[in-house]
């Protein structure tokens, strides 16, 4: 009797993998697919009604994940989930061109228990997807359309060059320190003059054992150099493009926004439209504050660590410009900085910045010094940007000139 009892109250495992045999009938019903992204192999977990169907490692391309879920539940209507990283977005679009739905989750946003965290393995993660996706507990980022993101990675590639000659720059000041030589004063600044690398060409040749690798290095920082300017001047003919000229040229009215600066946000951001309010921008660059608040305490912990962090400091950079161009923002600071410290005071700058930014591409007009408060670009009659010149002469000078 013992023996009977302790046999029907075993355990039953949660989530079972229910076998499915040949020619099962899915047409036309929900399944959610989790996918467990890497470089050679795909963790692929299938999920209906409670049951968690299979949950199968795969090669690791879209075609063999499609022919993979075709095979097995024919015509089924399948909702796929993946988070985002280093692969991109090719398999988001390839699932829709299947006609399959697809959405990509920030791994942050993904809901996680304790235990799965102690234990995590592929499969793990593909069911969680898989069982979050059927439950609406995912919510998808933004997919950036092929070209947009072909577009922004020219500007992403001159921020990495960028860090690239910072760091030689440092080797090479490291290495002529170390070396004992003293860098004269007017040298010894954060823009590298020709004057400069002249002499640091001169203190070569003058030491033949340190010669070879003092030309090497700063071969090195030359070929940057070199570089970064023929990435910038791409990125300028990209913004005098037919697509991006009028936008850049609204936004460059702006005091601090340069070229590198609008095409940063532009390429970035992408649609405005897409942001239905200014809080979904906001949220998305990270100027909104972060809090915690547990019974009567409530703790505002400042600017939130979720952004887009190359934004938000250009952002800020371009804000201290503004405010020393703009009378209306600098007395806006002025104001602010009597009840708080200036590094948070410039952060609301930016915020008024990124509104007005925003206000100046959805209307297509110019911006107007001198305006305080968050008045809209057309009830303050702004001007529109002017039409573009067009190049050779005029067609009546021509015709005038054939008679």
């Amino acid at each position: 009797m013992m023996k009977a009892n302790q046999h029907t109250s075993a355990p039953k495992k949660a989530n079972p993998v229910q076998k499915i045999q040949n020619g099962a009938d899915f047409s036309n019903r929900q399944l959610y697919v989790g996918i467990d992204v890497h470089k050679k192999r795909w963790q692929v977990a299938v999920f209906y009604e409670g049951l968690v169907l299979s949950n199968t490692s795969i090669e690791g391309n879209s075609e063999a994940l499609i022919i993979h879920l075709r095979k097995r539940y024919g015509d089924a209507r399948f909702h796929c989930v993946y988070e985002s990283g280093p692969f991109g977005f090719a398999l988001c679009r390839s699932l829709w061109s299947a006609g399959m739905e697809c959405i990509v989750v920030n791994p942050a946003d993904i809901p996680s228990a304790d235990k799965d965290r102690r234990s995590k393995t592929d499969p793990v993660d593909a069911r969680k997807l898989a069982q979050h996706l059927a439950a609406g507990l995912l919510h998808p980022i933004h997919v950036p359309t092929e070209k947009q993101q072909k577009q922004r990675s020219l500007i992403r590639f001159r921020k990495k060059l960028w860090g690239d000659l910072v760091r030689c720059k440092n080797r090479l000041k490291s290495e002529l320190h170390f070396q004992g030589m003293v860098i004269p004063q007017k040298y010894d600044n954060a823009h590298w003059s020709h004057n400069f690398l002249h002499w640091i060409e001169e203190q070569a040749m003058a030491d033949e054992d340190l010669k070879d690798t003092l030309l090497l290095m700063l071969e090195e920082v030359k070929a940057l150099r070199l570089l970064l300017l023929k990435t910038e001047r791409k990125l300028r003919e990209l913004m005098w493009s037919e697509q991006f000229r009028e936008q850049s040229e609204v936004l460059r009215s702006i005091p601090g926004v340069g070229p590198l600066t609008a095409m940063l946000f532009l390429l970035e951001v992408g649609d405005m439209s897409r942001f239905k309010t200014f809080d979904q921008l906001n949220r998305f660059i990270g100027f909104c504050p972060d809090s915690h608040s547990s019974g009567a305490s409530i703790k505002h912990t400042g600017i939130s660590m979720r952004k887009h962090s190359q934004l938000r400091s250009m952002l800020v950079e371009a804000a201290w410009q503004l405010i020393r161009r703009d009378a209306a923002m600098l007395d806006c600071y002025k104001a602010l900085t009597r009840r708080m410290k200036g590094q948070d005071a410039i952060i609301r700058i930016a915020r008024k910045l990124l509104r007005r930014m925003r206000a100046v591409l959805l209307s297509g007009r110019m911006y107007v010094l001198g305006v305080d408060g968050d008045c809209c670009a057309v009830a303050i009659d702004a001007p529109l940007p002017a039409e573009p010149k067009r190049k050779g002469r005029p067609k009546l000078v021509v015709a005038q000139l054939q008679q």
